[in-house]
């Protein structure tokens, strides 16, 4: 399942949060990722915040997985609360039946 979530932050920048979950085949444990794109004022589509030509990418690169997220979450300017409340989300989703899921919108759209 994918989870996507888009931030407005002050200085015009939006960043979006996509929240993935994979199932593993031999694991009944389930593997969630986020990535973090980012799309200025004037940019059509959302984007990496830190791309080959940016002057952190090999810093980023050389660190661990653990630092590099924290670097990409800097850069883009979104805090940890921010992620943790799309993963709540997705949480919050996940856990619905399909039944609970059509309800729920309907009741949104009404």
């Amino acid at each position: 399942m994918i989870h996507e979530k888009i931030f407005q932050l002050k200085n015009g920048r939006e960043v979006k949060v996509v929240v993935k979950r994979y199932f593993l085949h031999d694991n009944p444990q389930r593997s969630t990722e986020c990535e973090i794109l980012i799309r200025e004022p004037k940019e059509k589509y959302f984007r990496t915040p830190i791309g080959v030509n940016h002057p952190q990418y090999w810093k980023m690169r050389r660190s661990s997985a653990q630092q590099a997220k924290v670097l990409l979450m800097e850069y883009s300017g979104i805090t940890q609360k921010q992620i943790n409340q799309a993963i709540t989300e997705f949480n919050r989703i996940v856990s619905y039946s399909p039944a609970q899921i059509g309800l729920q919108y309907e009741s949104e759209l009404v």
